[in-house]
């Protein structure tokens, strides 16, 4: 008996997750449309979507007729809410979003340092804020998520390591939620903004792609048959440590040649200025570039010709459907993407080179954050979700 309550309960949230997904990947249905799709009995569809409609998950978008018209049902993307964090150097990006993603509020807080302590008490300071100029109760929300750079273990939320924040083993999510007392997921900031894209994105409805970010530094993430693809240790898509040049230049990692000391804006702006150039930072080298300086092109086609290649080498393994580019490099526009393209498609390996479509995402600054509350988002719709939400604090000492 007990087993086949455990089977009934399994049965039940696949049923939610095919219901869930078919509304969002194809907007408002009626009953009998949902069981021809989903291929679920209508006794199914209507006790799982009476289920959904009581927790606020899904609404009916117009009564009955006279004539009897089905009603159609649709996501209720406002029913619950999310608050997405990207975690920086010397600042957290916050934002206050509904179910489709949509920004409902958004807020920077700046720390002096980026110690764990520092970040957890930021996030609390960031989430009550957001969720107070909102008017909205803590029970309406649906957890927090974190993007951060490095190498994450989304089943536990733990930061295995990080060069740029100077982390290793940090339990951030558990630090956070024992902090606010709500669930939070993490990622790879750049994993994250993949989650974003297949959920409501333009990967909406690609079973296969890649999602590339340029800026600080160079990633990917892989969506691979639907889901996200993470890898065995939460590194998956470290495009940017690609050997590009070996024996070349030195990256942030300690590593020589990879990738991201060729073409990620700050390496851009530091190989100008040995050249004797004054360039404090990659906002000035943009603009050298968007002014045409000579050097400044020269350093961004070469750059635009090596993430070609490296494009290339992850098309040619994986053979997405598209290829989708954001991150703040995107300001640097055709001086990078045109050799990228060239180099991209002179390499790929197939009869038909152009029908890998590459698409630039327009940047805004709260791109990052948006994606981080992709991870609350997914939790929702029950796909790719790396983990049940973390509930209890782990203990962490600094060790400075």
């Amino acid at each position: 008996m007990r087993s086949q309550k455990v089977d009934q309960r399994a049965a039940r949230v696949i049923h939610r997750t095919m219901i869930l997904n078919e509304l969002r990947r194809c907007g408002p249905l009626s009953r009998t449309q949902l069981a021809e799709r989903t291929q679920l009995s209508p006794a199914a569809v209507s006790f799982v979507t009476a289920d959904l409609l009581t927790e606020a998950l899904l609404i009916e978008q117009a009564q009955h007729t006279s004539r009897g018209r089905a009603v159609p049902l649709d996501v209720n993307y406002a029913g619950h809410f999310a608050v997405g964090l990207k975690v920086m150097e010397t600042h957290l990006e916050a934002v206050l979003t509904d179910l489709s993603l949509s920004v409902l509020g958004d807020l920077t807080v700046a720390y002096a340092d980026h110690t764990p302590q520092r970040v957890t008490a930021a996030a609390v300071e960031a989430t009550n804020l957001l969720l107070a100029q909102a008017g909205l109760s803590r029970a309406r929300l649906g957890g927090v998520g974190l993007g951060l750079p490095g190498n994450i273990d989304p089943h536990t939320g733990t930061c295995l390591k990080s060069y740029r924040l100077d982390w290793t083993e940090v339990p951030i999510t558990s630090m956070i939620s024992d902090a606010l007392g709500v669930p939070v997921w993490a990622d790879n900031d750049v994993n994250a903004f993949a989650t974003a894209e297949r959920l409501v994105g333009r990967g909406k409805h690609a079973r296969d792609f890649l999602v590339v970010t340029v800026g600080r530094g160079i990633g990917s993430g892989l969506v691979l048959g639907g889901e996200l693809y993470r890898g065995g240790r939460g590194g998956a898509g470290e495009l940017g440590h690609l050997l590009s040049e070996p024996g070349g230049r030195v990256c942030e990692c300690g590593k020589r040649g990879c990738l991201e000391a060729y073409a990620a804006e700050p390496s851009l702006a530091q190989q100008l200025a040995e050249s004797g150039a004054n360039v404090p930072n990659a906002a000035d080298f943009a603009a050298l570039v968007a002014s045409g300086d000579p050097g400044a092109l020269t350093l961004v086609t070469d750059a635009g010709t090596r993430l070609g290649r490296a494009l290339a080498q992850a098309a040619n393994l994986l053979d997405p459907e598209l290829i989708i580019v954001g991150g703040e490099g995107v300001r640097l526009g055709e001086p990078l993407f045109t050799p990228m393209r060239s180099a991209l498609y002179a390499h790929l390996h197939t009869a038909d080179a152009q029908s890998l479509p590459v698409l630039i995402d327009p940047w805004g600054d709260d791109a990052w954050a948006r994606g981080a509350a992709g991870l609350v988002v997914e939790q929702f719709f029950g796909e790719s979700s790396p983990s049940p939400p973390v509930e209890a604090a782990a203990t962490y000492t600094d060790s400075a």
